[in-house]
């Protein structure tokens, strides 16, 4: 093996590690559906929908605050154990206690308690998620040092991914019917410690000299120093757009299933599995286009081409199309298009990452996925809101549910401003 190339295997055991965020897609696709459910499912609400709303959205600030923070301590840090390997096993403690919790709310019954008392629970869940999944993403630049390396990493990276959007989307729903809320999430738990684990005891992180530690960086002048980066902001705000319209649709899917499509839960997994399938059959060509073509026009291709889908599901029930059947083909249409869009950005963080080493001296991984989780998690708050406004105001009941519908169409309208933002990205390759 070459200097600097990274086994299959350990490969495979950092890819492996991305399933430590797994019971993430519990908390954001069905929290605001366990707390407050459409009047047709015949379950009384537990908090108001658009406070519940607000609570979301104070858990993804807490989030997004603490990413720059971690990633600012992470990078300063020397410790026996390394920079990120501490960070990771106390994030993964906190996110693993509040995600079993948050489905025990205090109160037997609807009261705005139990939303003040998931936004508590939602804000320890996303600040351990931060400071576990960021220094675990700052690894992939100290393991791999060559572009096709990164590629190679981020591709086992997407792979498990996939295997996490199979869990939240097929798995999950069937949990739940089965398990219910907490055991659901006590096996999205076991699950996310194996993957913890096998990044904790395999992995020595490089040893980086105490001159390439940005000890010399106050806080805010190692943030200015970041959101300056031109490069990185050509790429930090498309994918914040892209975040935003993602994360809008993953929050109001099981509302379109059960009342827009007239079916059961269950059925959010034929959305899902031809998605999850597809990605999966595809990644071998996107890795091939993406070496070939180089990682911006793949990226932008995929924004592009993933608008259709997220605006085409908004007319289900009323297509003309048997509803399980139309779901599943708009599935199969993501499936196509998403897998660029997962494998990608943390590959383009990487290279932007050699970029500032340039600039300053610095080895600055985690500050990078920090800045950029700051913005990107402000969207995924953001898109609670959203959600929870369109839901209100134009509703989402059987035969009154233009606020699922349309909450689709923004999703799809948002990626227009992110592919030409993202035009302007410098770097080809």
């Amino acid at each position: 093996m070459s200097r600097g190339e990274v086994s299959n295997l350990r490969a495979l055991l950092y890819g492996y590690g991305s399933l430590m965020g797994v019971g993430s897609s519990l908390v954001v696709g069905w929290l605001l559906y366990y707390y407050c459910p459409p009047g047709n499912s015949g379950v009384e609400p537990l908090a108001p929908i658009v406070i519940m709303g607000a609570a979301m959205l104070f858990g993804r600030v807490v989030d997004a605050i603490s990413d720059p923070l971690v990633g600012y301590w992470s990078d300063k840090t020397l410790t026996r154990w390394g920079r990120r390997r501490p960070f990771i096993v106390a994030g993964f403690t906190a996110m693993a206690a509040s995600q079993v919790a948050v489905w025990r709310p205090p109160i037997h019954g609807y009261s705005i308690w139990n939303a003040v008392y998931a936004s508590v629970l939602l804000g320890v869940f996303w600040f351990g998620y931060t400071a576990a999944v960021a220094p675990y993403l700052a690894l992939l630049p100290e393991i791999a040092l060559a572009p096709g390396e990164r590629v190679k990493l981020v591709a086992y990276q997407t792979l498990f991914s996939q295997l996490s959007l199979i869990i939240g989307g097929v798995a999950v729903p069937i949990l739940l019917g089965t398990l219910g809320y907490i055991s659901t999430s006590l096996v999205l738990t076991a699950i996310a410690a194996s993957s913890m684990i096998s990044i904790v005891l395999p992995f020595r992180e490089r040893s980086i000299g105490r001159d390439r530690i940005a000890k010399g960086l106050n806080l805010w002048r190692a943030l200015k120093i970041t959101y300056t980066n031109k490069v990185f902001l050509a790429y930090l705000i498309p994918t914040a757009l892209l975040v935003l319209s993602t994360t809008m649709a993953q929050i109001a899917l099981p509302y379109l299933v059960t009342v827009s499509a007239g079916l059961d839960k269950s059925y959010v997994a034929i959305v899902y599995l031809p998605m999850i399938a597809i990605s999966v059959l595809t990644l071998p060509l996107y890795r091939k286009l993406t070496s070939r073509y180089g990682k911006k026009r793949i990226y932008m291709a995929g924004m592009v081409l993933f608008i259709i889908p997220t605006t085409a599901v908004s007319i289900v029930g009323i297509a003309g199309v048997e509803p399980a059947l139309f779901l599943m083909a708009v599935g199969v249409l993501f499936g196509f298009f998403v897998t660029p869009l997962l494998m990608l950005p943390n590959a383009f963080i990487a290279d932007i990452t050699d970029i500032d080493e340039k600039i300053t001296g610095y080895r600055r991984e985690a500050i990078y996925f920090g800045a950029q989780g700051f913005i990107t998690k402000s969207m995924a708050g953001l898109a609670g809101v959203l959600i929870s406004l369109l839901l209100e105001h134009l509703g989402y009941t059987p035969g009154a549910d233009l606020g699922i519908r349309m909450s689709f169409v923004l999703s799809g309208l948002l990626l227009i401003p992110a592919v030409a933002i993202f035009s302007r990205y410098p770097l080809k390759e």
